[in-house]
């Protein structure tokens, strides 16, 4: 017979009923800065070995910092036990709210605690959200916050370390203040923008973006296609290479704006591009890498998206280095010599599917007769790994 409890330990002061759990439990699962509140007799178990507990028996209680129901053990708890008991304890967001005097049930909320969080999703997240509320570890530091938040002027933020010790620390004001002051692990930080960006529309359309006469971009109706073929989300890692004017980028970006989206231009004058378009879009998840692709997918992270525009012969080399990963890839060709290298390479990868786009579209002749005009087809090839 086993009974679960998960109870949260607030901010180093448990509520009573914390208490009496504690004291009536078989088996606590506790961190080594609990210990102090467990009562004398009793097993204990690192909480860090949580996945023991189907090897005990009786009332086994869980003792998480702040309360279990945010960024705690009761999901994983619940996959393998449906009959839990919660008990609450009072978050070190709602102590970092109380101290900023703002409401926390309209506020971004994220964690780098022991997680894995970008800085394109970090600034995204701050610039369309006028609260955003970050819990904090030694790699995701409120300096490590505060120095990527450089970028938006318009922007204070409240810094809580330590909550119920002696020790305990609050902070307020302008990033620039903390970005070279330590922090202890348990730090959290909200951070209040007073400029909240809202993207006007979802789609955009070629008139949209900034443009040179140099560089081409891809049509938005072919564009449009290239997007559902890849089926971008915000999870991904996608490599757009030969970006050109990097609107594949840009939208996938835009769209998505918690994906990390690295774009791979050899060109000068259209990595410039790609990066004034991604600020014109407050664009924080775009990384530009100015280089011929060969030369630094290695220093890439590993994909789950590729989109292959121009390649410059490098094809057959690319599709053999993608192909150590589990990745979705999307080519689109234009001439004869290129749609043949493609099929053959790629043809054999599972979920092959290729479809051809022709567009025409109306252009005005004069001021009363409008005609038609085509533009030549594209083949898109989608495969899997």
């Amino acid at each position: 017979m086993r009974e679960i409890t998960i109870a949260g330990a607030g901010t180093s002061h448990p509520t009573p009923e914390v208490m009496n759990a504690l004291k009536n439990s078989d088996v606590i699962f506790a961190s080594p800065r609990f210990m102090h509140l467990i009562p004398a007799g009793k097993k204990i178990i690192d909480i860090k070995n949580y996945s023991q507990f189907e090897n005990e028996s009786g009332r086994i209680l869980f003792l998480v910092s702040g309360d279990p129901g945010i960024f705690s053990l009761l999901p994983l708890i619940k996959r393998k036990c449906q009959n839990v008991k919660v008990l609450p304890g009072i978050s070190s967001l709602q102590v970092i709210a109380s101290y900023a005097a703002e409401t926390w049930h309209n506020a971004a909320i994220l964690s780098g605690h022991g997680r894995n969080i970008n800085a394109g999703h970090f600034l995204n997240t701050v610039e369309r959200n006028a609260k955003t509320i970050l819990f904090c570890d030694s790699n995701i530091s409120p300096s490590w916050a505060c120095e990527k938040l450089l970028c938006l002027p318009s922007v204070e933020v409240f810094i809580g370390c330590n909550f119920g010790e002696k020790n305990e620390l609050f902070l307020h004001g302008h990033p620039k203040e903390f970005i070279y002051r330590s922090f202890p692990e348990l730090s959290i930080i909200l951070i209040k923008n007073n400029a909240v960006y809202s993207p006007e529309k979802i789609f955009l359309r070629d008139r949209d973006f900034l443009r040179e006469k140099n560089i081409v971009m891809t049509n938005e109706a072919v564009r449009s296609v290239i997007l559902s073929r890849l089926a971008v989300n915000n999870n991904s890692v996608l490599w757009d290479i030969g970006a050109g004017s990097g609107s594949i980028s840009v939208c996938s970006a835009h769209e998505f704006p918690y994906s990390d989206v690295h774009a791979v231009e050899h060109s000068h004058e259209a990595a410039d591009l790609i990066i004034r378009n991604a600020a014109k879009f407050h664009l924080h998840n775009i990384h530009v890498h100015e280089s011929r692709a060969l030369s630094v997918v290695g220093e890439l992270p590993a994909p789950s998206h590729v989109f292959i525009g121009g390649s410059d012969g490098e094809l057959p080399g690319l599709l053999e280095y993608i192909s150590r990963f589990h990745v979705r890839v999307v080519i689109a060709c234009v001439t004869l010599e290129t749609t043949n290298t493609a099929y053959n390479l790629l043809h054999t990868w599972e979920n092959f599917e290729a479809v051809q786009i022709a567009v025409t579209s109306s252009h005005p002749l004069n001021s009363s007769l409008t005609l038609m005009k085509a533009n030549n087809p594209v083949m898109i090839f989608t495969a899997e790994k």
